[in-house]
């Protein structure tokens, strides 16, 4: 995987990640001079035999590398120090088995798995600024919950389902996100209708939807890292053709902008600085990895030979 076609975006693009940026400090010539981090990307990639495996990918020369001997796994998400990865992966070998968090330290290549049992679909995981609490997606209640989590070390505490069944079916609960300052989460529920994008309080309090409800679905927010925007993918049908588009809404809600970009895309994550947008499009080998300004000028990052989908950021420390 390499970029293709050095356009200005991606100048701009190359120049924020693969240089460290610094400032000077303000004391004498011996004060250490900072070094702002940069970051890659981690995705899943699945190939012909049909399994997930982990990859990163570098931010400035777009480089593609296994992680931990391309561990089987599914929606990967860092830490916020870059060292360790929360993931999904299936409790055996059968297609059919449930899927499972589990936690990778990157240094020693130890894994860890989270879930109690085999009994639920657990996936969707990400960690707080803090690094210690964990939200995700469970069905162990029966529907999609949003569960939240405390890990200290490798000891996995689970602390409060925050979304409860409160309907008959369909009441899904999807996708949750952390806001910038950790006291919020924008996650897609299926509350009176085809699937919007909603927002809560940490401990589940006081939800409220920020994207209409109407004759499409949303999905898999984003937020902002000035946490005043959430972007996310709208699937709708236009002419009998399905399609899958990025968009960008206020949190506290109103009209929404689109992504200019042929074909359908998925899975917008924000980069830290908020100047760009990691997502993936279909293609023909199943996915490739794109990143994109907002105002739409697309930098491609050729496809691996399998489904490559699911891109999230990770820090490279100094």
């Amino acid at each position: 995987m390499q970029f293709q076609n050095l356009s200005p975006a991606l100048c701009r693009f190359s120049a924020l990640f693969a240089l460290a940026l610094t400032a000077c400090g303000g004391g004498g010539g011996g004060t250490p001079e900072f070094v702002a981090p940069r970051y890659d990307l981690v995705f899943d990639s699945t190939g012909a035999d049909g399994i997930g495996r982990l990859y990163r990918v570098d931010g400035s020369t777009g480089q593609v590398t296994a992680v931990a001997g391309a561990t089987p796994g599914y929606r990967p998400a860092a830490d916020p120090q870059g060292r360790r990865l929360v993931f999904s992966a299936r409790a055996s070998e059968d297609p059919q088995a449930r899927y499972t968090l589990r936690l990778l330290d990157l240094g020693s290549g130890v894994q860890t798995r989270l879930s109690a049992d085999d009994l639920a679909n657990e996936v969707e995981a990400s960690f707080a600024a803090d690094g210690e609490r964990l939200i995700y997606t469970s069905d162990r209640d029966g529907d999609g919950d949003i569960v939240l989590a405390r890990l200290a070390g490798t000891q996995f505490n689970v602390l409060r389902n925050l979304t409860p069944p409160i309907a008959p079916p369909p009441d899904e609960d999807r996708t949750p996100a952390w806001s910038p300052d950790g006291s919020k989460i924008v996650f897609t529920a299926y509350r009176g209708g085809n699937p919007a994008i909603w927002i809560m309080q940490v401990n589940g309090d006081n939800p409220w939807q920020i994207t209409a409800s109407g004759n499409w679905g949303d999905y898999s927010p984003s937020w902002s890292p000035d946490g005043s925007r959430v972007a996310f993918q709208r699937v709708d049908t236009v002419d009998g053709v399905v399609r899958s588009r990025i968009g960008w809404v206020a949190t506290t809600g109103g009209n929404v902008t689109f992504l200019d970009f042929p074909g359908s895309v998925y899975d917008p994550r924000y980069s830290p600085d908020g100047k760009y947008l990691a997502f993936w499009a279909k293609t023909n080998d199943g996915g490739d990895l794109y990143i994109a300004t907002p105002d739409g000028q697309v930098v491609k990052r050729l496809g691996t030979n399998g489904a490559d989908r699911h891109p999230a950021w990770i820090r490279v420390n100094p």
